[in-house]
């Protein structure tokens, strides 16, 4: 499958449910799988080194993706992943709105929630890191992805 139709058909529409729906464990994991995954699309299509391009434009954001990724899919992820993560260690992040709102877990002003991994200064957001790495896939590589339309995200 071309770079474009997996990003057209399989990674947008995952993403889009992630956004309308951040606090599900579900779709956290899904949009992190699909979204890792079209490097492999872009590999296959002729990109070389995209791994270390991706950490370059976007930081500890693919390493957060492809933890996410990899944790689900064996349980846990190796050593060879600087952001560790295990199936289950994600967490739900109240809105910060009446009746829902946590101290010291909601964020203020965050109306949605969502699902973070990690704790503390080290919290990461699991949409924010999968639209960022999204973002960047399609800078990097807009002779496979330049038809993308990432307003939905």
């Amino acid at each position: 499958m071309p770079p474009q139709e997996f990003m057209d058909e399989i990674v947008l529409p995952s993403v889009v449910e992630l956004k309308d729906n951040r606090r599900s464990r579900l779709r956290a994991y899904v949009a992190s799988i699909v979204t890792f995954h079209l490097k492999d699309h872009l590999h296959k299509a002729g990109c070389r080194k995209i791994e270390d391009a991706m950490r370059a434009e976007c930081g500890d954001a693919f390493d957060v993706v492809r933890g996410i990724c990899n944790g689900t899919k064996h349980v846990q992820a190796d050593t060879s992943h600087p952001v560790p993560f295990a199936a289950g260690d994600d967490w739900d992040r109240p809105p910060a709105s009446a009746g829902q709102l946590l101290c010291g877990i909601s964020r203020a002003g965050d109306a949605y929630g969502g699902r973070e991994i990690g704790s503390g200064t080290q919290s990461r957001d699991i949409y924010f890191a999968v639209r960022t790495v999204l973002r960047a896939y399609c800078k990097l590589h807009p002779t496979h992805l330049g038809a993308t339309d990432l307003s939905g995200v």
